[in-house]
């Protein structure tokens, strides 16, 4: 193994240092040097986070029962397309959400409300209720001082919450 040692004069200019170099050894020195500088991009980048994915309880449910028949943890990952903490999690918790999980109501009281402001609205009228109406309706009931934007979002969820769906008489406006 050869091994070289420069001496470089600090007045040159890079170019020039880079010159001293043999041919043979500049390639190499080129790869490495890209090498080391890809090495060390890929150890500043983050890891990024994907986007949350939800699974059904049967797909959970699956999964479990392959770990009790005695399939591996990993190859069921895999498999599935499912990241092992997530099976090692429904291992030890079970299937099924935690109650008390997920945002907090911040008028629930409000909020039946004005479920009981369009159920009355949809049997007297017989007329549909708007996601529109009931975002105004939602912000004439709110208290004061509450930060609440009745967003579209919200007035989904509000909607599914409530199964005002289910009666036919809710227009996606």
């Amino acid at each position: 193994m050869i091994t070289l040692h420069f001496y470089y004069n600090m007045e040159k200019p890079i170019s020039e240092k880079f010159q001293l170099i043999p041919v043979k050894f500049r390639k190499n020195l080129c790869q490495r040097i890209r090498d080391l500088k890809s090495r060390q991009q890929k150890k500043k980048k983050k890891k990024e986070r994907g986007k949350y994915r939800s699974y059904s309880l049967s797909l959970k449910i699956c999964a479990l029962k392959w770990i009790e028949e005695g399939r591996d943890e990993r190859t069921i990952s895999e498999e599935l397309d499912i990241p092992l903490k997530n099976i090692r999690r429904w291992k030890k918790q079970g299937p099924f959400r935690k109650k008390g999980c997920g945002r907090k109501s911040i008028d629930l009281e409000m909020e039946q409300k004005l479920a009981a402001w369009c159920h009355e609205t949809i049997q007297n009228t017989n007329k549909r209720v708007s996601r529109a109406m009931i975002q105004t309706q939602a912000l004439k009931m709110i208290k004061q001082g509450v930060d609440f934007k009745a967003s579209k979002g919200w007035t989904d969820k509000f909607v599914r919450k409530y199964k005002l769906i289910r009666n036919k008489r809710i227009s996606k406006l």
